[in-house]
C-alpha cells in the first residue's frame, strides 16, 4: 500500500512541474536535454508564447522544432 501511495505522490510531483516560470530561451534550450516525457509539455508552453516571441527566439524555436521532427522520423 505504501508503495502505491509513494508512486502516486512521485507522479503528482513530476506532473506538477510548471514551465511557465521559465524564460523562452530556457525552454528552447531545454528541448535538447529534457526527457521525452517532458517534451510535449515544453512544446505546449512554447506554442502559447509563439505569438509574443521576438524574431530571433522564433527562428531558434523553429530550428529546434525542425530538429525534433527530423529526429523522430528516423
Amino acid at each position: 500500500m505504501r508503495f502505491i501511495i509513494s508512486i502516486l505522490l512521485i507522479s503528482a510531483i513530476v506532473w506538477s512541474i510548471d514551465y511557465s516560470d521559465r524564460s523562452t530561451q530556457e525552454l528552447i534550450a531545454s528541448l535538447a536535454y529534457e526527457k521525452s516525457t517532458n517534451i510535449p509539455i515544453i512544446l505546449h508552453e512554447l506554442k502559447k508564447r509563439e505569438l509574443t516571441m521576438p524574431p530571433q527566439e522564433k527562428r531558434e524555436y523553429k530550428k529546434v522544432l525542425k530538429k525534433l521532427k527530423n529526429g523522430s522520423q528516423k
